[in-house]
């Protein structure tokens, strides 16, 4: 009888749409986009690289705690430069450790250089109820009653 091992993947759980803002547009947009959209981070982006992220608390604690105007604070002044990322087909698992190792709730997912999804613990915890599925099936497949003779 083999291990049957079921191993879910950042690409399996994480949002394919990203939020996205420029660098250089002011925070207050990026406030519109994470309102509008019901998100807790946004990507920042110098064209097409990725140089950032913005998370709601940033906003908090760089621009109105501080009393700057949102409306003329560029995003790369909030933004924790040098996001964290992860490739789409590494494992919940590592997705999890990375997230823990680092302190971070948010990884942007890039392939190739290429920004391509995100995933947040938010995410990683809603896969959980699929894994425990995944078990029990695993489970009810290897335990088969035998007959009594």
């Amino acid at each position: 009888m083999s291990n049957i091992s079921v191993v879910l993947h950042v690409f399996d759980v994480m949002s394919n749409q990203v939020f996205t803002a420029q660098s250089g547009d002011p925070v207050s947009r990026a406030v519109s986009t994470l309102v509008k959209n019901d998100v807790g981070s946004i990507v920042v982006l110098d064209e097409d690289k990725l140089v950032g992220i913005i998370t709601k608390g940033d906003i908090l604690r760089k621009v109105l705690l501080k009393g700057l105007d949102p409306k003329k604070t560029p995003a790369r002044k909030v933004m924790a430069p040098k996001p964290v990322t992860i490739t789409s087909n590494a494992s919940i698992e590592d997705a999890a450790e990375l997230m823990i190792k680092k302190k971070v709730s948010k990884l942007p997912v890039v392939n190739d250089g290429k920004l391509v999804g995100i995933i947040t613990s938010t995410d990683i915890i809603r896969s959980e109820p699929t894994e425990i599925g995944y078990l029990q099936e695993m489970i009810r497949a290897r335990f088969v009653p035998h007959e009594l003779r």
